[in-house]
């Protein structure tokens, strides 16, 4: 731990800047206050029936907290000439096309709703949305790399020389009682374990082995997510913008989580934060993939302790 320690007192010693947080940290609790008061993705976004409405409206809600984040920085005099930059700018677009892009498309369904019998169309869509991720986030990323920074870096965070992992794996056991505790709590144990939304019960052995499916591509969702926040968003930025890279994709981590308990959109700034300055610090996030998927597979495994032990 004294490793982990180290890396964020070097973080705040050499790069915070209280100046751009406060104003960050407001704007932060501002959309996730209108989000959770108005309902705002759900009802305006997840169902607008009208493709190119709701493409655009994702746009605008990840530009909002990603590109919004950024313009923060005219708080920071030291920081001003960052927004400026046109480069900066053209990344910061194609980021939110993309992201965008990978949540809007769904005619997969259409696919699916011919081929696939009706018992197991939940579950296919969700493969495919958990597998979605490489394409559409993954793909595009490794191609900006190849033409951009291949000279400079490994493929953004996968890098490991030097690197300790053990630390990691301390935070994920000192999340258990957290995550113990979120196991209490109804709107927790509404959305977890994700396994039971697949609409497969039963204890048939084809049914499981679906769903033992399904927490696999679950946890290969998580190191694309991990890839594309800490590695992406932090060291293909940084060669703009250095350290000033974390929080605006803190940010943009928060605006993923707005379907979620708010509790844990709440801490998703926090561990976004942390697991940003490691990955910036390191230049790996092999330890975020650790953290991000030890702590998944947790809230899996104790929710379904909690819906056996009392079923909702």
């Amino acid at each position: 731990m004294r490793k982990i320690t180290g890396i964020v007192r070097t973080y705040f010693q050499e790069h915070f800047s209280l100046l751009y947080f406060l104003p960050v940290a407001l704007f932060t609790a501002i959309l996730i206050s209108l989000n959770y008061y108005l309902n705002f993705e759900e009802h305006y976004i997840s169902y607008e029936p009208n493709n190119r409405k709701r493409f655009l409206l994702y746009c605008c809600m990840y530009l909002l907290s990603f590109g919004g984040a950024y313009v923060l920085y005219l708080f920071d005099k030291k920081s001003r000439a960052i927004v400026r930059n046109p480069k900066l700018w053209g990344l910061i677009i194609f980021t939110v096309l993309i992201f965008s892009f990978r949540w809007w498309f769904y005619q997969y369904n259409q696919l699916v709703y011919a081929h696939v019998p009706i018992l197991y169309q939940n579950i296919v869509i969700k493969y495919i949305v958990n597998l979605s991720g490489f394409i559409w986030l993954f793909i595009p990323c490794w191609i900006y790399w190849f033409g951009v920074d291949r000279k400079q870096q490994p493929i953004y965070g996968f890098h490991a020389k030097g690197v300790v992992l053990r630390p990691y794996f301390m935070l994920v056991l000192m999340m258990i009682p957290l995550i113990m505790w979120a196991a209490t709590q109804r709107d927790f144990l509404d959305t977890y374990p994700r396994v039971l939304h697949t609409g497969l019960a039963g204890n048939g052995w084809r049914n499981q082995l679906l769903n033992l499916g399904y927490e696999l591509c679950y946890s290969v969702d998580f190191v694309n997510t991990e890839f594309f926040f800490r590695g992406f968003l932090i060291l293909a930025f940084a060669r703009f913008v250095g350290a000033r890279a974390i929080l605006p994709m803190c940010v943009f981590y928060v605006a993923i989580h707005f379907e979620k308990p708010l509790a844990e959109t709440i801490s998703s700034f926090f561990g976004g934060w942390l697991l940003g300055i490691l990955a910036y610090e390191t230049k790996s996030i092999y330890g975020g993939i650790i953290v991000h998927l030890g702590i998944a597979l947790l809230m899996e495994i104790v929710a379904l302790a909690a819906h056996m032990i009392h079923p909702i």
